[in-house]
């Protein structure tokens, strides 16, 4: 005979590692079934290896995909809460003044070990390589076929897999197609929070250089989304977070046919033309190779000198107004089309995924199988940089784990 556990969970990363907390210290017997050869190798890597576990000012302008499903786990697990929770394993967290939190270890491998630890302790069962490739419901719950032929059976299953962002830590993009195959859609899939790809002609030779910018996508000429802050120059186009979180919107806008360009404004909230032409004043003798110098790193200001149409070696007490209007207008609004953005290897996030039309988003039941769940990246939710995704991962899962523990009840 063998052994049914209350619940199964599929996927050992943030969301199934916290779900799996949540519902073994509520009493339930958890199996815990991970594909890869270690729990939870995604969540080392996130705020550059210091866990921004979320963010005190999550709201739903944060996020992407389906708001209503992110209202009611803002409401349900709030910020606080959940660092409440982290409290409650051992992680007591501290805030910066842009609402991102911390654990105050700054990092995310003791995260991990709380979670792990708390999984121990709790009495889950962890078993790491088992690729759950088939879930199938039958009269007593769920048995889970592992690509070894393993099985696991429970009451429950909890589907926390991830989406297809970082494929190196092991995103494989399972979940969608076991959901699927119990009647779930899937909403198309995409990378988000990702660098963007322009032609390379006009960033050619910036890669590397850094700058602080206001930077605005452009589609059909109206501006979608708008961002500040630093922007990193790469090989065939714009990096760094403010680049990076209009990917969502490009991938959107690219899907719909609509072609794309960012805006690039490297003094926002300044008169260029003012501030260059008594520049020009000032420095008559100055050649336009280090005209710019100073306001933007010397490469870029180099490059948009040529980008206006100047000699790099005119001096700039020859500037005539109308050359001074075509500098203004690329240091505060140079702009380069936008063709694709980086994939999935580079991608921090995945945009798209199981719709939740198919949930009763209140408790993250599946309204297509009785006792099925899902939680984290595999739903067609996404969030901007800054702790918002972590967020979503563990107020989501712990709302399933609830919903979870009602069904089992019997509530």
């Amino acid at each position: 005979m063998h052994n049914i556990y209350d619940v199964m969970i599929i996927g050992g990363g943030a969301s199934g590692l916290i779900a799996a907390v949540a519902l073994a210290r509520g009493g339930w017997r958890v199996v815990l079934l991970e594909r890869q050869d270690r729990v939870g190798r995604k969540l080392l890597s996130t705020g550059n290896g210091r866990c921004n576990l979320t963010n005190l000012k999550a709201g739903t302008e944060n996020y992407h995909g389906d708001r209503q499903a992110v209202r009611m786990a803002l409401r349900a697990w709030p910020p606080k809460k959940v660092m409440s929770f982290f409290d409650g394993l051992g992680i007591p967290c501290t805030a910066d003044e842009a609402g991102r939190v911390y654990p105050m270890s700054r990092q995310a491998a003791s995260v991990l070990d709380a979670l792990r630890l708390g999984c121990d302790e709790a009495g889950v069962e962890t078993r790491t390589g088992f690729r759950v490739t088939a879930l199938n419901p039958g009269e007593g719950g769920f048995e889970a076929i592992s690509e070894g032929g393993e099985r696991a059976y429970a009451r429950c299953a909890l589907v926390c897999t991830g989406g297809l962002a970082a494929p190196k830590l092991g995103a494989r993009g399972d979940g969608y197609r076991l959901l699927e195959r119990l009647g779930h859609a899937i909403v198309p899939c995409f990378p988000a929070i990702a660098a963007l790809i322009t032609p390379p002609e006009p960033v050619r030779g910036l890669k590397g250089i850094r700058a602080e910018a206001e930077i605005a996508l452009l589609c059909k000429g109206e501006v979608v989304k708008s961002e500040r802050g630093e922007v990193l120059f790469a090989e065939s186009g714009v990096s760094g977070i403010a680049a990076m979180q209009l990917a969502h919107a490009v991938n959107v806008a690219l899907f719909a046919g609509k072609p794309c360009a960012v805006r690039l404004d490297f003094a926002p909230g300044m008169d260029a033309k003012a501030m260059l032409s008594k520049r020009a004043k000032d420095l008559p003798k100055r050649g336009l190779e280090d005209f710019l110098n100073g306001i933007v790193p010397k490469r870029l200001g180099q490059t948009l000198v040529k980008a206006a149409g100047l000699s790099l070696s005119t001096a700039a007490g020859a500037l005539t107004g109308r050359q001074i209007d075509a500098l203004a207008g690329v240091l505060s609004g140079w702009m380069l089309p936008v063709t694709a953005t980086q994939g999935y290897d580079q991608a921090q996030v995945t945009g798209g995924g199981a719709s939740l039309k198919d949930f009763d988003v209140r408790r993250m039941g599946s309204l297509c199988q009785e006792g099925l769940f899902a939680a984290g990246e595999v739903l067609d939710v996404d969030g901007d940089c800054g702790g918002f995704n972590l967020q979503w991962a563990w107020s989501s899962a712990l709302i399933a784990a609830e919903g979870i523990a009602a069904m089992l009840d019997g509530r």
